[in-house]
């Protein structure tokens, strides 16, 4: 799976000592505004299907997903392994997605809450312990699976609340 990635529009140099803290704060904020869009809504909201089909639960399994994949990548192991995603579609975007929404479709929406929770926490974690080196090579990668990707679904959630 090392071909693809979510784009982004934002890039940090990384050579900057606040450049960290920055990307931090990028990603902090984009969190807690995804987690206040959808802090008080209930598991029927959660699950009611979107007109695309998707319910905001699946948004947010597949949310969680990504910044898995980043995190695999980041720790060197191979996200398609880890995701079970099949050689013939980890070059395309739409059949990873697909992959993984059909792969999460049977998680119950706590466990969909706990499982963007741990893998957000984790992967901010290991966002932190990068070298200066490391955060410049992935920093584009994780903008665009982090804040850039939770702006671009919380639209999507909005229309569904």
């Amino acid at each position: 799976m090392a071909g693809f990635h979510k784009g982004h529009t934002m890039t940090t140099n990384a050579a900057d000592p606040g450049a960290r803290a920055a990307l931090l704060d990028r990603i902090r904020q984009s969190w807690d505004t995804l987690q206040e869009a959808i802090r008080s809504l209930d598991d029927r909201q959660l699950t009611a299907p979107g007109p695309e089909g998707w319910s905001i639960k699946d948004h947010l399994a597949h949310l969680a997903r990504w910044e898995q994949i980043v995190r695999d990548r980041l720790d060197g192991r191979d996200p398609g392994v880890a995701l079970a995603i099949p050689d013939d579609q980890q070059q395309d975007v739409d059949a990873v997605n697909a992959h993984l929404r059909q792969r999460d479709a049977g998680l119950s929406t706590s466990e969909v809450l706990q499982t963007l929770t741990e893998t957000h926490v984790r992967l901010v974690a290991r966002i932190e312990s990068l070298d200066a080196g490391e955060l410049e090579r992935w920093t584009e990668n994780i903008e665009g699976n982090t804040h850039e990707h939770f702006a671009e679904h919380l639209d999507w959630i909005r229309t569904l609340i």
